[in-house]
């Protein structure tokens, strides 16, 4: 029983148009992108969902991950993504560059990245505009 019930949840996954409800105009485009693609709509649907769920898992982790920071943590990297330099977050925040430092080697540790950059990137579409002076 379990193999089957297991083969048919890969069903979905596999065939996806038969099984998902598109309007119209969805359908035309996912035929227009796999005929592009040259692919079927089936192999493109595929792609397409897996790309979702991934990136649906990865946001996931990255706000589990944003809710370990400090208040002041969260600051600095909102700051940060906001393009602002260490020197400018130290006088807006009223502490010592230092300071400012420690904080964002927390976050990119907790982040598990290396750098300012992939801290940008990893955050790119996240919005920060509530910190934005």
């Amino acid at each position: 029983m379990f193999p089957d019930r297991l083969l048919d949840s890969f069903q979905h996954l596999l065939f996806p148009s038969r099984f998902l409800k598109l309007d119209e105009r969805m359908r035309r485009a996912l035929a227009r992108l796999a005929a592009e693609e040259e692919q079927s709509r089936d192999e493109l649907g595929q792609k397409m969902l897996r790309f979702a769920l991934n990136h649906r898992r990865a946001a996931s982790r990255q706000l589990e991950t944003w809710k370990t920071l400090t208040p002041r943590e969260k600051e600095v990297t909102a700051l940060t993504c906001l393009g602002c330099t260490n020197k400018e977050i130290a006088r807006q925040l009223v502490i010592a560059p230092a300071t400012v430092k420690t904080h964002l080697r927390n976050a990119k540790h907790k982040f598990g990245l290396r750098s300012k950059l992939e801290l940008r990137n990893a955050l790119a579409d996240w919005d920060f505009s509530d910190w934005e002076s």
